[in-house]
């Protein structure tokens, strides 16, 4: 029958379709799958006995390292051939990077770099620099300062931490101990933002010339050398031929010969308690005794000022308020022998940091 399309309004209706066969030649006809037949192997050309692997059948050879592709018959080695490349590649792409020294494996299984003959000949050339005349002498300054500050923060420990009788055996044994202790001294000064000895000079100017003065723990005895009055330079050691040499604890002065007793830095050692005992004894009085000394070393200011007073002496004036430095006014208000036993007392230590 043929295909009719029955009219809408009758409703829509099941069409059956008949099926046609598969050997039909029309367009719904389905194809047969093809079955791939299997290719059959070539066997293999075996080359002849004599004849290099490298050569073909059809009578091409196979020569390495020739050819349209291979690389130039100069070269050194593949690894060169392929930095070549990657240096052309980088530079194509608007990339520069910086060359770095190929790295070889030890046997350790650790990377050690090669560098190339050049650089090493380079390093080795800027590592071969001969000192000039002028700094050789600025390497033995150095070392020399260096040496000299370590042996002067020794002393400078043993001094803190140990009474003036020790101490003045300590010199004795060692003579050149107090010159090298100066001098590691005089570079400390240089450091300070102002000196205080100098203060204290100023102040001893405005007494009267007929002012007889001494100076306890003088060191190089620059007070005596500033002042027009008659000083007495005392140390455990004398720099100069017009410096006593003596423990300010026990010094050979007459009793009361004194006006004025100065301190500037000098008391050092456990015992202070002898060292302001000796100066009542040579101090006239109402005889003065000024004080300069390390703002750090006082834990208590007012403590100090009740030791001092122990050993006869009132204070006339304090100043804390400058910073690095503690300066004290006393004044010699009784005797009081030396044979009386007071507490002993000391500051703290200043000790020098170690490099």
């Amino acid at each position: 029958m043929p295909f009719e399309v029955p009219p809408w309004e009758d409703g829509a209706e099941i069409i059956e379709f008949m099926p046609m066969s598969s050997a039909g030649s029309g367009v719904g006809a389905t194809k047969k799958s093809k079955k791939k037949k299997p290719k059959k192997k070539k066997p293999k050309a075996t080359p002849a006995a004599g004849t290099d692997t490298a050569t073909a059948n059809c009578g091409f050879q196979y020569r390495p390292g020739v050819g349209p592709l291979a690389p130039p018959a100069d070269s050194s080695s593949d690894d060169e051939a392929d930095d070549e490349m990657r240096a052309m590649h980088k530079v194509r792409s608007g990339r520069v990077e910086k060359q770095r020294p190929s790295v070889q494996t030890t046997k350790g299984g650790k990377k050690q770099l090669v560098l190339k003959p050049e650089l090493a000949q380079a390093a080795l050339e800027a590592m071969e620099v001969t000192p000039t005349t002028a700094d050789a002498p600025t390497l033995a300054n150095k070392l020399q300062t260096e040496l000299l500050g370590g042996r002067f923060r020794f002393i400078n420990e043993q001094l803190y931490t140990m009474n003036s009788h020790k101490a003045e055996a300590m010199f004795r044994s060692d003579a050149s101990a107090f010159d090298a202790y100066h001098a590691g001294y005089r570079q400390q000064v240089e450091k300070w933002p102002a000196n205080p000895l100098n203060r204290i000079i100023k102040t001893v100017k405005r007494l009267p010339k007929t002012t007889i003065i001494g100076d306890f723990g003088c060191g190089d005895g620059k007070l005596a050398q500033s002042l027009p009055n008659k000083v007495y330079s005392m140390d455990l050691v004398a720099s100069r031929g017009d410096i006593i040499a003596c423990n300010i604890t026990n010094t050979p002065l007459e009793p009361q010969c004194l006006d004025v007793a100065v301190y500037c830095l000098s008391l050092m050692g456990t015992n202070l308690n002898d060292f302001f005992l000796e100066a009542n004894r040579v101090l006239k009085l109402h005889g003065n005794v000024y004080i300069a000394e390390i703002q750090s070393r006082f834990e208590d200011a007012r403590a100090f000022v009740r030791s001092v007073s122990a050993c006869g002496f009132d204070l006339v004036k304090k100043d804390v308020a400058v910073n690095y430095f503690y300066f004290f006014h006393f004044k010699k208000m009784r005797n009081v022998d030396k044979a009386v036993k007071l507490k002993p007392f000391s500051l703290k230590p200043c000790l020098y940091r170690k490099r």
